[in-house]
């Protein structure tokens, strides 16, 4: 008598994961691998690091410059390629503030790699807020570490980021524990090296800096003014602060954030170069991009960015 159970099921072979190859690694890593150099020369005016620097060509200097900018240009790029903007278009969009570097040109390499690593730190702050990606915690807390190597006032960008979180984050991350997360990995990276070099500087550069120094006289306008100026020639954040008032206007305040960052480290005397304030400002409006872009919108921001070109060009920063 034949069963009347059913035939067994065989379970299908699992396919192998297929990896995906990542063909922009080597560009990648020949962008990155300058970082080091450029720390050991921010360890150089510190007193740290051995005379033979004092030799180095300015022109050297300028070449680590323009690859910390591709640095951060490359970043942009990548963001923008991932929201569906055309990759060819998406160089063409980051190509203003490339321009901006080779016309004005800038010695200013602290600032300059203390950039180029805060819009990595910006990438991972996202995922990490809003889309709850630990990873990008992590890298966000490192990096900002590593910029504030480079120049101390990238920590008032920590500060920033943590301000903004109820802002941009989730119901997830607006709990009291989640939140405490948050600012610990943000910060605590920061202080750690903050400390460091404090011990760096008393035994290797002859003592903490002196506090009978006296602090700069604290200018809200000469802050307010530098911050306009960075403004004016940054249409891209303009166009960005439209787009998100209409669409996130509960994120509002936390885009808006970083013209009162700009204006509180200009009137307190830390020296920011219109130039790299302006870096700052696209940085910020490009990364704010966090939907994808259909072919109208990405044209419209490619023209945006050819009117910034221009603008860069023929009234440099």
């Amino acid at each position: 008598m034949a069963s009347a159970s059913p035939p067994a099921v065989l379970p299908s072979p699992s396919l192998s994961p297929q990896v995906s190859r990542d063909r922009w690694r080597w560009p990648r890593t020949l962008l990155i691998l300058p970082l080091p150099l450029l720390l050991i020369f921010q360890a150089r005016r510190n007193g740290v690091v051995s005379p033979l620097l004092d030799r180095v060509d300015p022109l050297v200097v300028s070449v680590l410059v323009v690859l910390a900018s591709g640095v951060w240009c490359h970043v942009l790029a990548a963001r923008l390629h991932r929201n569906g903007v055309p990759r060819l278009v998406a160089a063409f969009i980051v190509a203003a503030p490339g321009l901006a570097i080779c016309a004005v040109g800038t010695t200013d390499l602290p600032s300059m790699i203390g950039m180029a690593l805060v819009v990595v730190a910006l990438d991972g702050y996202l995922r990490f807020v809003v889309e709850g990606q630990t990873l990008g915690g992590f890298v966000a807390g490192i990096t900002l570490a590593c910029a504030a190597v480079c120049d101390l006032a990238t920590l008032v960008y920590m500060a920033a980021l943590a301000a903004a979180v109820p802002f941009l984050a989730g119901t997830w991350a607006r709990q009291v524990r989640a939140t405490t997360a948050i600012l610990a990995v943000l910060a605590f990276p920061s202080v750690a090296v903050y400390l460091g070099w404090l011990y760096v500087r008393w035994r290797f550069g002859g003592g903490f800096p002196s506090p009978t120094t006296p602090l700069p006289d604290f200018d809200p306008v000469r802050g307010a003014v530098a911050a306009i100026s960075g403004l004016s020639h940054c249409l891209l954040y303009a166009a960005s602060a439209a787009a998100v008032a209409r669409h996130r206007r509960s994120a509002l305040p936390a885009y808006l954030l970083p013209v009162a960052v700009v204006a509180l480290l200009v009137a307190v005397g830390a020296s920011r170069s219109t130039l790299v304030i302006n870096l700052f400002f696209t940085a910020v409006a490009l990364t704010a991009i966090r939907t994808h872009l259909v072919r109208r919108e990405w044209l419209v921001l490619a023209a945006v960015a050819a009117l910034q070109t221009a603008l860069v060009l023929t009234w440099p920063p």
